[in-house]
């Protein structure tokens, strides 16, 4: 028996409440169906307010069936464990804007999760996941010739840096500057990949993924050589504190 339970619904002898006491039991039955439950009429009561009766078992059956009360045990507790969960129900169900308000006031004032206020700007109210979400994805796409990926969301990771890189502000106005320069490259040209392949189209695949990290590596060589540029500016600087460095690193 949950005494938690007992001082929620304003139980008086919650404190001094003993689960073993029959009579404790009883008076609690009593008290929940006078105040609380009110399951019979004030006249019908008599039965349960005789708590010292020996016929107060036989009542108490009775108010069970009366109740519709579920519980198939034998013990007293068990059957009173099930009306006082009826009871913390009806008294929250009475009072609900109370404790609402009341649980409100007391997660503002202990929570440390910053409140959301919502936001005005309509792009973070969009359900990425949403079917209007994923057909205008692959609107976008087909609009800028960009092949198309099972997962949406991938294909809009392609889409956003394809205008990043070409529809920029720079870009528009130095289209010279982003254009692929040269001629196309023979794929058939490229060998030495280690996995084989009867399939055609497979090792098409392969050659293009090749070239990609070709590709991603020349970038990665021209950022560790800017690097690289960045630093020496600074150590030749006359104005350079040697002392900071050491010779050779």
């Amino acid at each position: 028996m949950s005494i938690s339970k007992l001082k929620a619904i304003g139980y008086p002898l919650a404190s001094v409440f003993d689960a073993t006491n029959e009579k404790c039991l009883r008076m609690l039955v009593l008290w929940l169906e006078e105040n609380i439950l009110k399951i019979y009429e004030p006249d019908k009561r008599s039965g349960l307010q005789n708590i010292d009766s020996d016929e107060w078992d036989t009542a108490f059956k009775d108010y069970c069936v009366s109740s519709s009360n579920p519980i198939t045990s034998t013990e007293t507790i068990d059957h009173l464990e099930w009306f006082l969960g009826r009871a913390v129900r009806t008294v929250y169900n009475e009072q609900r804007s109370k404790f609402d308000s009341e649980t409100k006031t007391t997660l503002e004032i202990d929570s440390n999760v910053p409140t959301i206020i919502p936001s005005d700007n309509p792009i973070d109210n969009i359900d990425a996941y949403s079917d209007d979400f994923k057909k205008g994805v692959e609107k976008l796409a087909d609009l800028l010739n960009i092949s198309k990926h099972p997962d949406h969301i991938i294909t809009l990771e392609a889409v956003s840096a394809f205008i990043e890189k070409r529809l920029s502000a720079k870009a528009i106005n130095n289209p010279s500057a982003v254009l692929p320069k040269g001629e196309a490259f023979p794929l058939e040209q490229i060998k030495g990949h280690k996995i084989d392949s009867k399939d055609k189209a497979v090792l098409k695949a392969l050659k293009v993924l090749r070239l990609a990290q070709l590709h991603r590596l020349r970038d990665l060589q021209t950022c560790i050589n800017e690097c690289i540029v960045s630093m020496q500016q600074i150590t030749s600087n006359p104005k350079t504190d040697t002392k900071l460095g050491k010779v050779g690193y």
